[in-house]
């Protein structure tokens, strides 16, 4: 897609620089007269305008034209290297029809052990059936889950206004199964919230958006030289561009910039950093993070404005931990 962008934004710019120099070359030169008189000279004369054109735009972007970039390209390239991380982005979708097999989504479960149930609140009411995730397979899987097939979560109703503090896990229930043998087919379906296929895509250097989600001082220093240096924003440039692609079209448009800022709060996804919208909570270390759910129009997944559900995981304990933030 982005390749598509930039090869019509060359066919743009060659055809009006073009039509500008044929005018004014048939101009400056009075030969507007006689190439009317003749079609074939007239369309070989337009033909070498937009050849000659061509050439000069494609010297102008060729890698010694550009080598000013360099130092920037380079900085960048070094900086993802050292802090970024791969994840896993979990794409949603709206099912189309009933969910058969081994399908990672959102507003069901599908899977479960013989004689489990919906799990309940202190009440008894049935909480919400909120995910289904498939992990075997899934490309930079956290090191917590390695051992993990697979993962349901259930909710309840406006989970993200729990108190953390009494509510570690915000009141979810959430069954992790290191095999998928056993497992039988069940369907709990969300009362509000609509079926979503999540479809997995691979994302190789997501990188930490707060200082103390990952990195050092001095890198976080580093990156503020770089800002100043070659005129960058981080977040905009470096950090949210690697979503830029991956944004949803109707994320409302009041919590994101024109060059994608917060594109990472539209995303669904497991490993990587997370990503608060209000800073870093107070996680113990045995609790690494290992994935997010968020906001989803498709879904109808509201968490407060624009929120995120973030999951920490204890491999040992076989324990969650979960957050929530929103704008």
């Amino acid at each position: 897609m982005k390749k598509l962008r930039s090869l019509l934004y060359d066919a743009f710019v060659v055809i009006g620089i073009s039509l500008l120099v044929s005018k004014l070359v048939s101009r400056v030169f009075g030969l507007k007269e006689v190439l009317l008189a003749d079609t074939r000279l007239l369309i070989g004369y337009e033909l070498a305008i937009v050849l000659l054109v061509s050439l000069g735009v494609c010297w102008a972007k060729s890698p010694d034209r550009s080598s000013r970039k360099a130092p920037q390209e380079s900085a960048i390239s070094e900086l993802r290297n050292k802090l970024g991380k791969a994840a896993v982005v979990l794409r949603s979708r709206p099912a189309s029809g009933p969910i058969e097999g081994h399908v990672s989504c959102l507003g069901r479960v599908t899977w479960q052990l013989p004689g489990e149930e919906c799990p309940v609140d202190a009440e008894g009411k049935p909480l919400d059936p909120l995910a289904t995730l498939f992990v075997p397979d899934l490309p930079g899987v956290p090191e917590a889950l390695r051992k993990v097939a697979l993962i349901t979560i259930f909710a309840p109703e406006d989970a993200w206004a729990e108190d953390p503090d009494e509510e570690p896990q915000l009141g979810c229930v959430i069954r992790t199964y290191a095999t998928l043998e056993g497992l039988v087919p069940c369907n709990y379906m969300s009362e509000s919230l609509k079926t979503c296929i999540l479809t997995p895509e691979a994302v190789e250097n997501d990188m930490p958006k707060w200082p103390d989600c990952g990195g050092s001082d001095e890198m976080w220093d580093s990156i503020q030289q770089l800002e100043e240096k070659h005129k960058l924003e981080y977040h905009e440039d470096i950090c949210d561009a690697v979503y830029e692609n991956i944004r949803k079209e109707d994320f409302p448009a009041s919590f994101s910039s024109p060059a994608g800022r917060h594109a990472v709060f539209e995303t669904h996804k497991i490993g990587g950093y997370p990503t608060y919208a209000q800073g870093s909570p107070e996680i113990p270390e045995d609790y690494p993070f290992v994935m997010q759910l968020n906001y989803d129009s498709d879904a109808g997944l509201e968490i407060g404005d624009c929120g995120s559900y973030y999951f920490y995981y204890n491999a040992e304990e076989n324990a969650w931990l979960v957050y929530s933030d929103c704008y």
